[in-house]
């Protein structure tokens, strides 16, 4: 069973005392002992590990190790549909208390919508622990077009006489939903190019005119706005970035889209109330460290701890109703 630190340090410091009159070097080898009998907590990743989901799990696993008092094991995941095969991993795992899984809003919130094959219920086969990380998309456009604002693209997409080209990235992300609520709400036509996966694959693409348009985490937007070879045109977030105060949220310009991509923390639904607690008060005490919080920003991300795990809860329902919505008035499917 995962502890709360303070009964894990007195325990440790039991120990301590029992042994300290056999000598430096015992004790020294009864604590390398001891230590070696604390099971690890195993936490399952959605994809692998460059992902942006991760990548926060490494960020966030000295933090855990230092609050609880036990060893941390990462196991990455191919990403499948969605992060599907990461996120039924994780409802299969054993009832040992000892699980963590980072979801991402692709396979708590999409994927329950839009795939009838998809047998994880977010809500009933895990519990949700807490916000992890809000993660801003950007919709860019190729410098060549010329277009720097959404204002200039409707005008280009009506005068250029045939539809638009853009990458979704795969066809159960949430960029996917994305384009189909940009494009929807400014009434342009454009076709996505199925062969492009992946944000690496779609970043290249745009850059190199091959598409017009993607949109993507920021962190993979960054350098292409660097070097000049795309234009940002609106961010998905609540507020602009710092990086483009002159680029509008999307709500701004009159689209429900409030936010990017984001991750969460969850555990299976065998887990009890207690560890799931002491899991809640591990992750609220890694994310509230300056230094975990400055590694998250650098790779664009920003710390979103819930206020509870029933906060956390609420936040996911309404994103599924959100998505749902979504996916039901574009008829979006899993064909």
């Amino acid at each position: 069973m995962i502890r709360y630190r303070l009964s894990l340090a007195s325990i440790f410091t039991c120990c301590v005392l029992l042994v300290a009159c056999s000598g430096e070097v015992e004790n020294a080898a009864n604590q390398e002992s001891a230590a070696a009998t604390v099971a690890p907590l195993h936490i399952i990743s959605s994809f692998t590990a460059p992902g942006s989901s991760s990548r926060t799990i490494r960020i966030l696993a000295p933090k855990l190790e230092e609050f609880l008092q036990r060893p941390i094991e990462i196991h990455y995941n191919e990403g499948g549909r969605g992060g599907d095969i990461g996120a039924r991993a994780a409802a299969n795992a054993p009832a040992d208390q000892l699980t963590l899984f980072v979801g991402t809003v692709g396979n708590i919130a999409l994927l329950p919508s839009i795939l009838t094959s998809y047998d994880v219920d977010p809500l009933t086969d895990f519990h949700p622990v807490t916000h992890l990380t809000v993660t801003p998309d950007v919709l860019i456009a190729n410098a060549e077009l010329g277009v720097n604002s959404l204002e200039e693209l409707v005008t280009y997409a009506q005068q250029y006489g045939e539809p638009l080209r853009y990458s979704h990235i795969a066809p159960f992300s949430i960029h996917r939903m994305e384009f189909v609520e940009i494009l929807g709400a400014l009434g342009i036509e454009a076709r996505n190019d199925e062969s492009i996966r992946g944000s690496a694959a779609a970043m290249t693409a745009v850059a190199e005119g091959v598409v017009d348009l993607a949109m993507t985490t920021a962190p993979y937007v960054a350098p292409l706005v660097e070097a000049n070879s795309v234009r940002p045109l609106a961010v998905a977030n609540e507020t602009r970035l710092s990086a483009y105060p002159d680029v509008p949220t999307l709500e701004e310009a009159g689209i429900a889209i409030p936010h990017g991509s984001w991750s969460g923390a969850f555990v299976p639904a065998s887990t009890s109330a207690e560890d799931t607690q002491a899991l809640f008060q591990a992750l609220e005490y890694a994310l509230s460290d300056n230094e975990v919080i400055a590694q998250l920003a650098e790779l664009g991300m920003v710390a979103a701890p819930s206020a509870s795990p029933a906060a956390f809860r609420s936040y996911i329902e309404a994103e599924q109703m959100r998505l749902g919505a979504v996916a039901q008035t574009y008829n979006i499917t899993e064909d």
